[in-house]
């Protein structure tokens, strides 16, 4: 009787470790995963999706007059999507861009387009920054209103010898940013390196 006894506490204990083990299999299998996920989530948002594909090209007015007169006016750059990465969306309404220089920050990219525009060159049509695409985009610093930055009122023009930085932030992947110093103008047109 006490041999039955024992043999039924013993398989009793082994039921019960088995079903502990394979709690604390399951548990281990599911927070490998877990992590795993969210290591790829964190290196998606690291790196960064988007590339300028070229030089910034600036166009300046007052170039014949001293260098403080002269003022950046449009600024055109080329982007590509970085290998391997998932498409970029570039509308309005998932893309924020910000301009910044020693004087003013404000926002360059909105819905009446008429500051930052972002046309495809390569595209199929859609607003999508896919694999093998370009897109040119141009800022038209006479369209930003002075009362739209901030701090309101002051003088938005970027000048020789300043630096300015551009930043666009899409809704997934790191920010790209694009940050300069104007060297001197002497010309109209001119590529910034």
């Amino acid at each position: 009787m006490t041999g039955l006894e024992t043999a039924i506490i013993l398989v009793a204990f082994v039921i019960t470790a088995a079903a502990f083990a394979f709690v604390v299999l399951n548990m281990g299998f599911l927070t490998a995963e877990k992590a795993q996920s969210v290591i790829s989530a964190g290196m998606a948002e690291a790196s960064s999706s988007m590339l300028m594909d070229s030089g910034l090209v600036g166009q300046f007015d007052n170039t014949d007059g001293p260098q403080a007169s002269v003022r950046l006016v449009k600024l055109t750059f080329y982007l590509k999507l970085s290998q391997g990465h998932e498409p970029v969306d570039l509308s309005d309404d998932k893309l924020v861009a910000t301009y910044t220089n020693q004087r003013c920050h404000g926002e360059v990219y909105a819905t009446n387009g008429t500051i930052m525009t972002i046309i495809g060159i390569n595209s199929d049509g859609d607003r999508l920054l896919e694999t093998g695409e370009k897109a040119k985009v141009t800022i038209d610093f006479a369209e930003l209103n002075s009362a739209d930055v901030d701090p309101s009122g002051v003088d938005v023009y970027a000048h020789p010898y300043e630096e300015f930085r551009i930043e666009l932030r899409p809704s997934m992947g790191a920010v790209l940013a694009i940050e300069r110093q104007l060297p001197a103008v002497y010309t109209t047109v001119m590529v910034i390196d």
